[in-house]
């Protein structure tokens, strides 16, 4: 399980940093389902009842996407266990927002687990404070998740292990399974930026370095 130590979150925050520089991109084992770097064409869907699905937040509240109104969100898919793309890319954003000319409060990070099954509240919260405040984890039903991805033109998932190894879980199996299987979800590897018309104006890569992911969010308000 993953535990943090809140009163020593700054502590924990510099390990994260630390540990993050020497990951090697050529061996994360998270599985992403994509790749997509900053200034790539962004489309925006129509349908955005998806950002008003009610998904449960770390502090136990109902909220939706849309309940966030800084003037910039930053929506990241991934899961607290994830053992390099998600601590990598929320260790970037954490980053930036603190080299960003703005208050905190302009920008919300919005990290939805795709795995609610072993995330819970406390768990989300322990995990997100230790990268940044403005970082709150949200939690959907895997109903609620598919509508909400589907939104963002991405996909998630998981596979599960068996005797004959790694073996895709369809989705509506995810339910059934005990919290303690191995299993391993997989996700977007990307971050995804809207303004308040709920237009998708840019995208955070996961290859994308600090000073150009604070770049991309100051862009965003123009």
């Amino acid at each position: 399980m993953f535990v943090i130590n809140m009163n020593k979150a700054p502590a924990i925050s510099y390990s994260i940093a630390c540990w993050l520089t020497l990951l090697s991109l050529a061996s994360l084992n998270c599985l992403a389902s994509d790749q997509i770097m900053v200034g790539d064409t962004v489309s925006t869907p129509q349908d955005i009842n998806a950002l008003d699905i009610p998904l449960l937040s770390e502090t136990g509240s109902t909220v939706t996407i849309n309940s966030f109104k800084a003037p910039v969100r930053l929506v990241f898919f991934g899961f607290t266990y994830c053992p390099d793309i998600c601590p990598l890319t929320l260790h970037k954003v954490a980053s930036a927002l603190r080299l960003i000319d703005r208050p905190a409060a302009d920008v919300d990070v919005i990290f939805i687990s795709v795995d609610p099954k072993r995330d819970t509240p406390e768990i989300l919260t322990q995990y997100t404070n230790a990268f940044h405040e403005q970082i709150t984890g949200l939690i959907g039903n895997v109903d609620q998740l598919q509508a909400i991805t589907k939104y963002f033109r991405t996909t998630f998932g998981y596979n599960l292990l068996t005797s004959d190894g790694d073996q895709p879980l369809p989705l509506n199996e995810y339910h059934a399974i005990p919290a303690n299987s191995t299993y391993t979800p997989y996700h977007s590897s990307q971050v995804y930026l809207l303004n308040l018309n709920n237009d998708i104006v840019d995208l955070i890569g996961l290859g994308s370095d600090i000073k150009l992911i604070a770049q991309t969010i100051e862009n965003a308000f123009n």
